[in-house]
């Protein structure tokens, strides 16, 4: 909760007024740090409340569930039409990491392939073509040679028998620039 916890982000009135926080002693601010000034509680944007409820607060029963407690537990089939944004995995958990870190590698390998020194789609000199449509064509052609590249590799790499068109050329069918020693072809006149 935003009002809550041991760094709240907001300051409430209805909070601090149904959770007495506890009296300690002033604290000093030091005004030439930009971090502790902005931490002092005080220094954080309050949310409103109309001045009729500032004057005649309501009862406890009839304020918001969030400031009744200080968490709200979240059911499956709570939320609606927002459920297939629910994780059933707590986050950063040991289950998070198994099934959200191959995914993240996969995303990470193709987007490194992406953006690599043969294709690398990052780049707007590759793609010079003029208008939405035409990058949006020119993008999709390029991923698709990204794609035929993974088949190549992996036909390169499982096949057990080398295949006699290799013979020391790329996939284009052209022979290998030389590399230096950091992976990237030396630079062209």
């Amino acid at each position: 909760m935003p009002a809550a916890g041991p760094s709240p982000s907001v300051t409430c009135p209805r909070f601090n007024r149904v959770h007495q926080p506890q009296a300690g002693l002033p604290v000093v601010v030091d005004l030439t740090n930009a971090r502790s000034t902005a931490a002092h509680p005080s220094a954080k944007p309050s949310i409103q409340i109309s001045p009729a409820e500032r004057l005649r607060p309501p009862p406890k029963k009839e304020l918001p569930r969030i400031c009744e407690k200080p968490t709200i537990t979240v059911h499956p089939g709570d939320l609606g039409k927002l459920d297939k944004f629910r994780q059933d995995r707590h986050h950063l958990s040991p289950d998070w990491h198994d099934a959200y870190k191959p995914i993240r590698a996969h995303n990470e390998g193709l987007n490194g392939r992406a953006k690599g020194h043969r294709i690398n789609i990052a780049d707007p000199k590759k793609r010079l073509a003029h208008g939405r449509v035409a990058q949006s064509i020119l993008l999709a052609l390029m991923i698709c040679m990204i794609n035929l590249q993974i088949l190549h590799d992996w036909t390169r790499t499982s096949s057990s028998e080398l295949i006699e068109a290799d013979c020391g050329q790329d996939y284009d069918g052209l022979t290998p620039m030389p590399l230096t020693t950091n992976g990237i072809p030396p630079p062209t006149d």
